[in-house]
């Protein structure tokens, strides 16, 4: 059996189809890793989308926050607006990795991970 099919996507582009989604907003470089080095594990093919801090793609991620089945916030390297932050974090396909203890965004979303592996064994749609 094949690997399966990574679509890395970034603005514009969007691909509607029945793969499973994720949406990583302003990933670290670790969390790239830490995704990359899950990724060789998965059984199922995937949609990846990409935001990375553009003012002039926010439009954009508004968008596709709708469309995919998980969503990714790093907020530790997050350059976007708060209000964009509190937005993000409503959804409850959204999972957010921070090292801030003085924010109160467990009020907002109780699905803070510290890593990668914390999203993928909570959701266990990867396989893994």
């Amino acid at each position: 059996m094949p690997d399966p099919t990574i679509n890395l996507i970034t603005a514009p582009d969007k691909l509607l189809n029945k793969d499973a989604s994720v949406l990583l907003v302003n990933p670290s470089d670790t969390v790239k890793d830490q995704f990359n080095h899950h990724a060789t594990l998965f059984k199922a093919p995937i949609n990846l989308y990409l935001y990375e801090n553009r003012v002039e793609e926010v439009q954009w991620v508004l968008e596709v926050i709708a469309e995919v089945d998980y969503i990714i916030l790093d907020i530790d390297n997050t350059n976007i607006e708060p209000w964009l932050i509190g937005y993000i974090l409503s959804f409850g396909k959204t999972y957010y990795l921070t090292n801030r203890q003085d924010m109160l965004y467990n009020k907002i979303n109780v699905k803070r991970i510290f890593e990668l592996k914390q999203f993928f064994e909570r959701t266990g749609y990867f396989g893994l």
